[in-house]
């Protein structure tokens, strides 16, 4: 999810900027489908996937509307398993029509700011750890290495 954090909320911002009409249009109209979809997690991944997609297209930087692509194909199915799971998406979606809402007003404090809040909430719901969680993780694993190459206890 740090990528996600820096990429998308960098993408977010820029999207406020430079964003066109038709990308506001787009964003809106997948709000309302992420709306019309809470009762079917399969369908609202669809239109989460998509506004994420328009988002990165309307910062106007094709290199990084690409790497969002590739950041979001290596965790689609991590993100379909959270969405099958919830039980209500209603937060999710106002939390992108939030983040539509500051794109729209050309705000890219606020757009940002809310991306960086969306994905943290996301992260949440997958139940993932933070990298400072893993590196603790790491150093207890050290530990039985170590035992492994020790002399075997006697019995």
């Amino acid at each position: 999810f740090e990528a996600r954090i820096i990429l998308e909320g960098n993408l977010a911002a820029l999207a406020a900027e430079r964003s066109k009409e038709e990308h506001h249009a787009a964003l809106a109209e997948e709000v309302a489908e992420m709306f019309a979809a809470m009762d079917s997690p399969s369908e609202y991944l669809i239109h989460d996937v998509l506004f994420h997609r328009i988002i990165s297209q309307a910062s106007g930087n094709p290199i990084l509307a690409a790497l969002m692509e590739t950041v979001t194909s290596s965790m689609y199915d991590k993100r379909r398993r959270t969405v099958e799971r919830s039980i209500d998406l209603r937060e999710s979606a106002q939390m992108h029509r939030e983040l539509y809402r500051a794109i729209r007003a050309r705000d890219p404090i606020e757009a940002r700011k809310l991306m960086e809040k969306h994905l943290r909430m996301a992260q949440e719901a997958q139940g993932m750890e933070r990298p400072v969680e893993r590196k603790s993780s790491v150093s207890v694993a050290k530990p039985k290495i170590s035992r492994l190459n020790s002399e075997p206890a006697a019995s």
